[in-house]
């Protein structure tokens, strides 16, 4: 038996392989939510008032898209403040490639231009405001939903 397991490269021991998933603080997640580009705003309105148009701008598109992104990921990982950054940045470039793919096949070349400029502001918001979020919310959640639960099934 342990030539056969030698063989096929198992080890003695393997460990068990399951999903971990985490509880997401709902009260956190909220605060968090809502804080992150207000925080990025107050803190940033220095920068010709860009932070505070980009809550006007790509607000509805954080709360409509981040949310159940934000919600799966937290579901599944820990959600330190950079991953959340980087989570958030991929998002932002998915999210444009996709409109600019839909407003191009659309002939709308006037729409291109100012979402490929409004783009570029995203790209530097967007992650500014996930690692915010990523910090708030480690911050804020209770200890509960920083350990695994327990895979019962």
């Amino acid at each position: 038996m342990t030539e056969m397991t030698k063989m096929f490269g198992r080890r003695d021991n393997p460990t068990p392989r399951y999903n971990v998933r985490y509880a997401v603080d709902p009260v956190a997640f909220a605060f968090a939510l809502l804080a992150a580009p207000l925080l990025v705003a107050v803190l940033g309105f220095w920068v010709i008032g860009i932070p505070v148009f980009a809550l006007y701008f790509g607000g509805p598109a954080y709360l409509v898209m981040g949310t159940p992104i934000l919600l799966i990921y937290l579901r599944l990982r820990q959600g330190s403040a950079l991953e959340v950054a980087k989570l958030a940045l991929a998002t932002v470039v998915v999210g444009l490639a996709a409109l600019l793919a839909t407003l191009s096949v659309l002939n709308l070349g006037s729409e291109v231009q100012i979402v490929a400029i409004l783009g570029g502001f995203a790209v530097i918001i967007g992650p500014l405001w996930g690692y915010t979020f990523g910090r708030l919310y480690n911050r804020w959640r209770n200890d509960l939903s920083r350990h695994p639960i327990p895979n019962l099934a």
